[in-house]
């Protein structure tokens, strides 16, 4: 199930990332999990367990 949506700036609450703000760039639906777009050129994917709303 899709919590976050492309474009939503998430933060990354868990070491090593911790404190760590990113967007989400893409949604895989088969492995549940969302492509964060962190800085210019990196790019990781998490499940929505591992990531939250980012709240100025």
């Amino acid at each position: 199930m899709q919590t976050f949506k492309v474009g939503d700036v998430v933060q990354l609450p868990q070491k090593p990332w911790q404190g760590v703000t990113g967007v989400v760039v893409f949604y895989d639906a088969k492995r549940d999990q969302y492509l964060v777009r962190i800085g210019a050129t990196q790019q990781v994917y998490f499940k929505a367990d591992e990531i939250s709303l980012f709240n100025q």
